[in-house]
């Protein structure tokens, strides 16, 4: 140990010199170059207590009792931190300068409790330290009172830990714990420090999340907080339209709150960041005189908190950059902090032990002293064959934990400059290392290299685990699913200005006014308020199309995901969806086809690039996909299964998804022969069960005849849908025919080389699934058939003929396979099989590629201007042919077509008119509102770009508030 620590004070004092010879970090100042010679020997002090102890241990007695003192000292520790919480001992802190001058402090509610230590930082490192220790020592423990005793120390300890609400130094004890029981696994197995592991870890993360305000800042740093409000909003949010009139509300109104509640009563006001309790002014000094000033603060700070920004907006960039002045050796001690040269710093850190490592040593100096920290587990680690007696074993296995914990801790505190932990360690490492030093003494003989104990049947353990994962069903689905969800995740983030972006925006607009406006299912609402869709006025903008349930799972992911657009949520939603979708029918096919066609089935389906662009687009058919196929999924396990408790479970789970799919699109009832085919397949063909399934199927559609009935009462707000079946008579004409199966199914679905395989799939001899596929590709046809228009229109409409067209691939492709094994060569056939999956997807992408791009920026760039520059309320004219993409940039209420003259919309509550198009009417209106004389100005001009024009119609007075 001697060397590496002389290596070390050595690149230190040669740093010393180069910062104040060479890159003249340092003034060639006495005060300075004393002052960076302090830090030098303040490291050799906090070495010495190293050689101390090292030296002065002369038997295995002597360890044992200063383990007890140890102990003993973490007691008082404890307890004297329980008196700074609950008892107003007084608590002396060096967290800043002026409290360093000694004054007597006593803690707040919120304040981190500090104990004997100049700050919280330094008790929460040491008592991880000693958390870790003790729980080694504790499993070495024989004798019953004394392992209750201990543990009686650890609970203090922990509750103290708690108290300081550190999260780094709870962290790097869970990861301190890992170390150690790893180490105790060269004793007692790796089975038995696993499961102690996990036993200690689940109890004190219990405990942690229970009580203390640690739990609060681990919430509120991971958004726990975030993320549960909405849904406790979705909860507690009526369902029914509010009463009008005379109707009188309790309202939570925290201005009138403060009336008639006590402070504790009054709900929060988020105007600070999440760790500052109390928003106490700076006190700045002008011209004599103090001044209390505001604090400001970063963005980091209010995304995380504030001890977190000071890190990463202000210590952390400061220790890179006197890295990079001398990356070898640093740019000296004590001057990470400085602004000006010539500063003089009374107090140094950096918040990271690493970054200042590297910052005033350099590489160099890093390699040295932190080298020297993992040459000390690698001799402990070496040597842990002669610890026979279990004291000594616990304290190389806690001190090598309490090491790996340290070391998690710089990566948030200067640790290793904190004084108090740093005599603590050293002179930690000095009884560890010296407790060894004794037993090789004793030994004399070879020390055997360590192995853990149950090695081998860990290995075999993990190999049988390992090859029954690899040949699992789950294992194939894993992989496939995350090749689906990392196709799926392209341009995830892009403006919803993409391909059929007016339909994916009147989705999306859904679920943003269930986030603006809370949720209310039965009155869903979109921006729109124009006659386009319906044909009648809609000042409500109300939607009655399909029930929003893909809306209310899309709500429910905006409020647990926290960071992401509401656009990008609604995407995941989708993908989510599809790879529930892709999971049923990797299921459904390995039970009736076997595991390759399962496999090939979920390949298929997560690689076309016609479905993975639709299967991330913010439309109700990847939901539809989804519950349809959970529908046919249950229901067959619904038929098969004979107890009458997990028949129950089925029967429930088939009722869920069978509604949800009849209230997200009604064409999932084109999949009812589907299960009217596994029914009788299962049941046998008799009125009785024909009686039955009728009865099934029309208790199954109630749901969705209540909400028909319901939308009824509202028809404004449902568009005109029956042109979807035949509106243009294009059905069974040769259009038809080349739109659909052609273009749709041969070009964009199958890009033309897909179609062999789905050929020879439909042409596969039957097998275990009987008339199924047939029956499920049947009822496909005749959902195509019967709304022909509507499919001939819109290609997302094909959406739903997915999941059996993958089917009829992996089907084709096994087909090929087979016979590759009877008839035609091996070789051969898989060389064709992968063509044709290659240029499929190729020939594929390249008909779809284009459906990501945007193809009109303006749109977004004008409804940002609208967003910034008028009231969240306002009611805007977006003409866009109808379109309503535009108007969902905008992020305003409104008509995206001008439906009435300018005076009437005006009259109809229209507060804003924002164009891309410069039309007649919009340079009129431009005209209009440049007009020099202001008494003549009829309207207000917003902001007018070479890309748009944003206008404002009404006068000031009558804009909403």
């Amino acid at each position: 140990m001697l060397r590496p620590i002389a290596l070390y004070l050595s690149i230190g004092l040669l740093s010393i010199i180069s910062a104040v010879f060479v890159i003249k970090t340092i003034p060639l100042e006495t005060i300075h170059i004393q002052k960076a010679m302090l830090h030098l020997f303040r490291r050799l002090e906090y070495f010495s207590l190293f050689f101390i102890f090292y030296a002065s241990i002369r038997n295995l007695r002597q360890i044992k009792a200063y383990l007890l003192v140890l102990i003993g000292t973490i007691v008082l520790v404890s307890l004297y931190g329980f008196g700074q919480k609950y008892l107003y001992w007084p608590a002396f802190s060096t967290m800043n300068r002026e409290f360093a001058k000694g004054w007597q402090l006593y803690l707040t509610e919120h304040a981190r409790v500090l104990s004997t230590f100049g700050g919280h930082y330094d008790l929460a490192a040491f008592i991880m330290m000693a958390e870790v220790l003790l729980w080694s020592i504790f499993f070495a423990l024989r004798k019953i009172y004394l392992k209750i005793l201990l543990f009686a120390v650890i609970a203090m300890a922990f509750w103290t830990l708690i108290l300081t609400a550190s999260r780094t130094s709870f962290i790097a004890y869970l990861l301190g714990l890992m170390l150690m029981f790893f180490f105790w696994a060269y004793k007692k197995g790796i089975f038995w420090s696993v499961s102690r592991f996990f036993l200690v870890s689940f109890l004190s993360i219990a405990v942690m999340l229970s009580f203390g305000d640690l739990s609060e800042r681990f919430t509120k740093f991971l958004k726990i907080d975030q993320r549960l409000s909405g849904i406790k909003m979705l909860l507690t949010s009526p369902i029914g339209k509010p009463p009008k009139d005379k109707a009188f509300f309790l309202e939570n109104n925290p201005d009138a709150l403060s009336e008639i509640t006590s402070k504790s009563d009054q709900p929060p006001k988020l105007v600070r960041p999440s760790d500052v309790y109390q928003d106490l002014p700076l006190m700045i000094n002008k011209d004599g005189t103090l001044s209390a000033v505001a604090r400001t603060y970063s963005q980091t700070a209010y995304r995380y908190d504030l001890s977190t920004a000071i890190r990463l907006d202000a210590l952390w960039p400061q220790a890179i950059r006197a890295f990079m002045r001398n990356p070898l050796l640093g740019s000296g001690y004590s001057t990470l902090n400085k602004a000006q040269l010539t500063d003089f710093t009374e107090a140094e850190s950096t918040d990271n032990d690493f970054l200042r490592s590297l910052g005033e040593t350099g590489i160099l100096g890093f390699l040295a002293f932190y080298g020297t920290l993992f040459f000390i587990l690698y001799y402990l680690w070496k040597n842990l064959e002669i610890m026979k007696d279990p004291i000594l074993f616990s304290l190389s296995a806690g001190f090598a934990g309490l090491l790996g914990g340290l070391l998690v801790n710089a990566v948030y505190i200067d640790v290793f400059e904190s004084s108090k932990v740093a005599f603590s360690f050293w002179a930690l490492t000095g009884i560890s290392l010296a407790s060894v030093r004794i037993l090789k003494e004793q030994n004399r003989q070879p020390v055997p290299k360590p192995r853990i104990a149950d090695i081998e049947k860990a290995l075999r353990f993990v190999k049988l685990r390992l090859t029954s994962f690899v040949k699992s069903d789950l294992f194939f689905l894993l992989l496939i699913s995350i090749l689906a969800f990392s196709l799926r995740y392209y341009k995830i983030n892009t403006p919803l200005a993409d391909w059929h972006s007016w339909r994916q925006a009147d989705t999306a607009s859904v679920t943003r006014n269930f986030v603006k406006n809370g949720v209310n299912i039965l009155f869903p609402t979109f921006d729109d308020l124009s006659n386009v869709a319906s044909g009648k006025d809609n000042p409500k903008g109300l939607r009655f199309v399909e029930f929003p349930l893909f809306n209310l799972f899309h709500f429910l992911l905006d409020q647990f995901l926290v960071g992401l657009t509401l656009e990008s949520k609604g995407r995941l939603t989708s993908i989510f969806s599809s790879i529930g979708t892709l999971i049923f029918l990797y299921l459904l096919v390995r039970k009736y086809s076997g595991r390759l066609q399962a496999i090939l089935t979920s390949f298929f389906f997560a690689v076309l690039p016609f479905n993975i662009f639709f299967s991330r687009t913010i439309l109700p058919e990847p939901f539809l996909v989804f519950t349809s196929t959970g529908m046919i999924y249950f229901f067959d396990k619904f038929l098969e299964i004979k107890d009458k408790l997990k028949k129950l479970v089925k029967l429930s789970l088939f009722l869920a998804f069978a509604v949800s799919s009849l209230l997200s699109k009604p064409y999932a009832a084109f999949l009812f022969p589907v299960l009217s085919y596994l029914w009788f397949r299962n049941s046998g063909f008799n009125i009785k069960s024909v009686i039955k399934l009728a009865f099934l199927l029309i208790f199954i559609s109630l749901p969705f005849i209540a909400w028909r009935w319901w939308a009824s009462h509202f028809p404004e707000g449902i568009p005109a849908n029956l042109w979807l079946l035949n509106g243009d008579g294009i059905r069974f004409k040769g259009a038809f025919f080349f739109w659909l199966f052609a273009d749709r199914l041969g070009r964009l679905i199958l890009g033309f080389y897909g179609l062999p395989l789905l050929i020879l799939g439909i042409l596969a001899k039957k097998g275990k699934e009987g008339s199924l596929y047939v029956f499920w590709g049947l009822s496909i046809l005749l959902y195509v058939t019967v709304f022909a228009t509507g499919n001939v229109r819109h290609d997302y409409y094909q959406v739903l003929t997915i999941p059996i067209i993958t089917i009829f691939l992996g089907q084709g492709a096994v087909f090929m396979i087979d016979l590759s094994r009877k008839f035609i060569s091996a070789v051969k056939t898989y060389a064709v099989l992968i063509i044709l999956i290659i240029f499929m997807e190729m020939f594929g992408w390249y008909y779809i590629r284009d459906f990501y791009n945007i193809n009109h920026p303006e749109i977004v760039e004008a409804g940002q201007a609208v967003e910034l520059k008028t009231p969240r309320n306002a009611l805007v004219i977006a003409p866009y042919n109808g379109d309503t993409a535009f108007l969902y940039q905008t992020r305003r209420s409104g008509w995206p077509v001008m439906e009435k003259s300018i005076e009437d919309m005006i009259k109809m509550g229209a507060h804003y008119y924002v164009s891309v198009n410069f039309d007649d009417l919009t340079k009129k209106l431009y005209s209009e509102a440049t007009v020099e004389d202001p008494e003549k100005r009829k309207y207000k001009l917003i902001e007018a770009t070479a890309k748009y024009v944003v206008i404002q119609l009404v006068p000031d007075n009558k804009l909403p508030r």
